[in-house]
């Protein structure tokens, strides 16, 4: 049986060497990209696989990619803009002693159920909705999140937000009522990126270990709770305010053949 070897010259710009020879094209095979259905056995295709023609026939999928959706708020909010701004906050939140002197975070609001307060009636109804476009288009589940616990967030000059992730929550999410380019982004860090890096000329979502986005007012940002994030020092004279919340599916959860049954009415 004679093998071909694999020709490389039209990479590397090289005559050919005596004796290769470039194998005849293969027949392409229809390979269905997408996810096994386990109560079907069937492959399905799958949302959110992005793939990248590299050349050469050459293809980069991005597997397991983190869904972070940005929702622009639709119409004026000034009453409830006024009213988020006189609502009462922890006076400080000292962290631990540094070489400058304690480390100052964000203050939260006494109230961590904010987003019930009627004054907030249309902020929650816009939340909801694009929660639930989150939950219905781009996680494909059939499962109703609801918003469970809401709190503002209020960093003055020098205050910061330590790195942190949502416990007991499935998406979390961030409404900017006010914020602009000079105030700080929020920060995510992915955890399961390697302690040895690679020498990079410029970053990407594979070798990067930390993504900032600047947020512009008004606009809503959804993740899910176990993603890190954290907010740099304000370095600006203005406040920025923040709305977090947090959600869980609502009755009970999972499928009892697949032995996946939460009965959590049987929890109470």
């Amino acid at each position: 049986m004679v093998v071909n070897a694999i020709d490389f010259s039209d990479l590397t710009k090289k005559p050919k060497p005596q004796g290769f020879q470039t194998p005849p094209p293969q027949p392409q095979q229809n390979q269905q990209l997408g996810i096994k259905n386990p109560k079907t056995g069937k492959v399905e295709p799958a949302m959110g696989y992005p793939v990248n023609q590299m050349g050469q026939g050459d293809e980069l999928l991005q597997l397991f990619p983190i869904p972070v959706m940005i929702c622009p708020y639709p119409t004026d909010y000034s009453k409830e803009l006024e009213w988020i701004r006189n609502a009462e906050t922890r006076k400080e939140n000292k962290g631990e002693q540094s070489g400058n002197g304690y480390t100052h975070y964000n203050r939260q609001s006494e109230d961590t159920f904010v987003l019930d307060k009627p004054e907030l009636a249309n902020v929650r109804a816009f939340i909801e909705a694009k929660l639930h476009k989150f939950v219905t288009e781009i996680l494909a589940s059939t499962d109703k999140l609801v918003i469970t616990q809401s709190w503002l967030n209020k960093n003055k000059k020098g205050e910061s937000h330590h790195e942190h992730v949502h416990p007991n929550s499935m998406v979390s999410g961030v409404w900017y009522p006010q914020i602009h380019e000079e105030l700080p982004p929020i920060q995510f860090r992915n955890r399961g990126q390697r302690d040895v890096s690679l020498q990079t000329e410029k970053y990407n979502t594979f070798n990067s270990a930390t993504f900032m986005l600047p947020m512009k007012r008004g606009e809503l940002i959804l993740f899910p709770s176990n993603l890190t994030h954290s907010v740099p020092v304000n370095n600006s004279e203005e406040e920025r305010i923040s709305l977090s919340f947090n959600s869980w599916p609502k009755g009970n959860m999972g499928d009892v053949k697949y032995l996946t049954y939460l009965p959590l009415d049987r929890c109470v």
